[in-house]
C-alpha cells in the first residue's frame, strides 16, 4: 500500500468515527434534556398529590363541624 492509499483509508475511517460520535452526541443531548424534564414532572405530581391530601383533610374537618353545628 502506498501512503496515499493509507491516507485515504484512514480518512474514511475517521469520517465514520466522526459520524458515529455525532450520533452519540445527539442521543446524549436528548437524554440530558429528558432527565430534568422527567424529574420536574415527578416533582409536580408530588406537589399535586400533597395538595389533594391537604384539601381532603380540610374537607374531612369541615363536614363533621357542619353536622355538629346544625
Amino acid at each position: 500500500m502506498t501512503i496515499e492509499e493509507l491516507y485515504d483509508l484512514l480518512s474514511k475511517r475517521i469520517d465514520k468515527i466522526d459520524t458515529r460520535l455525532d450520533g452519540i452526541d445527539g442521543r446524549l443531548y436528548n437524554v440530558e434534556n429528558a432527565v430534568p424534564e422527567l424529574q420536574g414532572r415527578k416533582a409536580g405530581i408530588g406537589v399535586v398529590r400533597d395538595w389533594i391530601v391537604g384539601l381532603s383533610a380540610i374537607c374531612a374537618l369541615i363536614i363533621p363541624l357542619t353536622a355538629l353545628l346544625k
